[in-house]
This record gives structure tokens, sequence and C-alpha cells, in this order.
């Protein structure tokens, strides 16, 4: 039997730490320091990744896209949301023109993904905070349901027990539907059980049990946000 000649290498195993590294300063990626575990940086990377793929992300100027990627290494790479950083320090990190940054920094400002919290003052930079794309931020939000819902005490899920059958299976569907379109418009799929929990939560969170919620959890609802 003839060995055949155009068959495929093995694939090598992907190098999450070495991807990781490319979107982590230096310091970090070199030093593997132990304050951001393995999972948290790329939790980081998966946020990359889908930002990176985002149809808004891509209509952006590359200068911007090229700014905005910096930003968030600068903030997010260190497990920050905010950087106190001069535009003579991001000229010479991102190897842009001035006048390219202060242009693209004003264009990120426009559409909502940098807010400058601190304006610059005598040899002090401005403080900027830098916003992941809004169904990254949909996302995060989602999956504070989920650890919410894995923090339930017997209470709460006998509670649940006695609200299910309260639901028809119309409004069940309903409801499915709506937490499946929610994701699939942030471009995943979101796995049955998933869903289930994001749905149970939203059954058991509704009145008169919220305010039951609300007494053992205040911090679950602590801003309109998080209603």
């Amino acid at each position: 039997m003839m060995k055949n000649a155009i068959a495929s290498p093995q694939s090598q195993p992907v190098d999450e730490e070495a991807e990781v590294a490319d979107f982590l300063p230096p310091e970090l990626a070199l030093e593997g320091r132990a304050t951001l575990s393995a999972d948290w940086r790329l939790e980081h990377l998966d946020k990359v990744h889908l930002t990176m793929e985002d149809p808004r992300f891509l209509t952006m100027p590359p200068t911007a896209q090229l700014l905005y990627l910096h930003l968030l290494k600068k903030t997010y790479g260190v497990g920050e949301r905010e950087v106190a950083i001069s535009i003579d320090r991001l000229v010479k990190e991102t190897k842009l023109a001035w006048m390219t940054v202060q242009k693209q920094l004003k264009a990120l400002t426009a559409i909502g993904l940098v807010t400058t919290t601190q304006l610059a003052r005598q040899r002090v930079a401005p403080t900027y905070l830098v916003h992941w794309l809004p169904q990254l931020e949909k996302r995060e939000e989602l999956r504070d349901i989920v650890t919410r819902y894995d923090q339930l005490d017997q209470e709460d899920l006998a509670e649940l027990k006695r609200l299910t059958p309260l639901l028809s299976p119309r409004e069940r569907d309903e409801m499915t539907e709506d937490i499946q379109v929610s994701f699939q418009g942030d471009g995943m799929i979101p796995s049955p059980d998933l869903v289930r929990k994001i749905l149970n939560y939203r059954l058991l969170s509704s009145y008169p049990y919220r305010r039951r919620l609300l007494a053992k959890h205040p911090e679950w609802f602590g801003s309109p946000s998080d209603e």
C-alpha cells in the first residue's frame, strides 16, 4: 500500500500561555505573576478574540484598532479598568503618530469605548476608563446571573420548585427563546444548562420573592444595571 505523500502533519497543541502573553504587558507575561491565574488570562484572551471578530471593531480604522487593543492591554490585561497614561507615552508604545493617537482617542471616546475620568494636569497624565464592546459587557452580566444561581440555598430552590409549575409551557418557551436570541446576537450558542440557569434565576428573582433575595444578597441589586 502506497504511503499518502500529501498527508497533513499532526497538528501541534496550542500554546495557550504563549497566546495570552501576546496581549499582556511583558512584565506579566515573562514573570508569570501568580496574582493573575491561568483561567483569568485565558478569559481575557477570549474577550480579546471576540473583540477582534466583532463587526464594529472590524470597521474601525487600523490605527483605532491598534490603539483600542493597546488600551485593553494596559487596563484589563493587568486586571484594571483604568489607566493613567499620556499621549506621548501612547505614541512611544504604539509607534503611532502623535496626531493619530490624539485623533483616535477622540474617536474611541465618541463611540463610548474610552472615557476620560481625570484630565491631564501639570506633570500628571490623564486617566482613561476603557470599556469592552457592549456585547461583551452584556456577556459579563449573564455570567453574573449564572454565578448568582449557583449560590442559591435550599430555601431558594424550594421556592423555585413551587414557582416552576406556575410558568406555562408557552411562557417558558418564550423566555428560553429570548435568552437564546440574546446569546446569538453576541455570536454565541448557549448550552441548555446555561439557558436553564438563567431562566430559573429570572423566574425566582421576580416579585414577590425578589425581596427575599434582596435581603439575603443586597450586593446583587446594588445598582439599576443589576436589576
